[in-house]
């Protein structure tokens, strides 16, 4: 057997993009208007460095089978969770302290491996994150930081993932 090639991975600076987008018609196929549009706020560049947590669980369902020593497995429900950690600004707000007011709802849209500056385009895969925005809490300050904020956005809705943006 010959050695396995080790495949080329690709650096995550400056390759993520998250939008706030307050409406999209069909989130299983967002459009590129729909991203670009006047309404859509980026969100990047408020989250701090490990200030977009979106974490997804797949329950268990265990099962047996009569006189089986062995405990099955089986796929069960999805649980997604989502909480930002953006910079804070009383003087200017942050694009994160803005659009996302608590009660706020819309789909946080999450793109990976392009460039931030490159627009939504066709064919670029995003996940959709339908959110109802909870209350933005206060991070204790601490000597050499940013002021901060954390918020938890209520996962409303089906998570599209990895589905292409169309034209």
């Amino acid at each position: 057997m010959a050695l396995e090639e080790v495949p080329v991975g690709q650096a995550a600076d400056g390759r993520g993009l998250v939008l706030f987008v307050p409406t999209i018609a069909d989130p299983s196929a967002p459009t590129a208007a729909e991203l670009t549009a006047g309404t859509v706020k980026a969100l990047t560049y408020s989250l701090v460095p490990d200030g977009f947590r979106h974490e997804t669980t797949e329950n268990t369902i265990t099962t047996g089978r009569y006189t089986l020593k062995q405990v099955l497995e089986l796929a069960g429900t999805v649980t997604d969770t989502l909480e930002v950690q953006y910079v804070s600004n009383s003087t200017t707000p942050t694009p994160a302290e803005t659009s996302l007011t608590e009660g706020a709802t819309g789909f946080i849209v999450h793109r990976l491996g392009i460039p931030n500056e490159t627009e939504p385009a066709a064919s670029q895969k995003v996940d959709v994150i339908p959110i109802r925005a909870g209350v933005q809490r206060k991070v204790a300050p601490t000597a050499n930081t940013e002021l901060q904020k954390v918020q938890k956005l209520f996962v409303s809705g089906a998570v599209h993932r990895d589905v292409a943006i169309v034209a």
